[in-house]
C-alpha cells in the first residue's frame, strides 16, 4: 500500500510521522494519561494525537505488580 494522505500544513504526502510525548488530562487536576502527538516531519503539524501504548501497557503491568505485592504483604 502507498501512502496517499498529504499534510494538511505543507500538502506533501505523509509516509511517516514524528512522535512527540505528550500528558493527555481529563481536565484540571483529573487523571492524567502518557500520550503522544502524531507530527509531519517535514513541517511539525500536529497530525493527530492518542495514547501512547507502549506507556500505558508499561503502566498497566507496573500497577497489577503493585496490588499483587500488596496483596502477598497481607497476613
Amino acid at each position: 500500500m502507498f501512502p496517499t494522505g498529504k499534510c494538511p500544513g505543507c500538502k506533501k504526502t505523509v509516509s511517516t510521522v514524528a512522535l512527540e510525548r505528550i500528558q493527555i488530562s481529563e481536565g484540571i487536576g483529573g487523571p492524567k494519561w502518557n500520550g503522544v502527538n502524531l507530527l509531519c516531519p517535514s513541517c511539525r503539524t500536529i497530525l493527530g494525537a492518542t495514547l501512547d501504548p507502549v506507556a500505558l501497557q508499561a503502566d498497566l503491568a507496573d500497577s497489577i505488580a503493585r496490588k499483587v505485592r500488596q496483596a502477598m504483604s497481607r497476613p
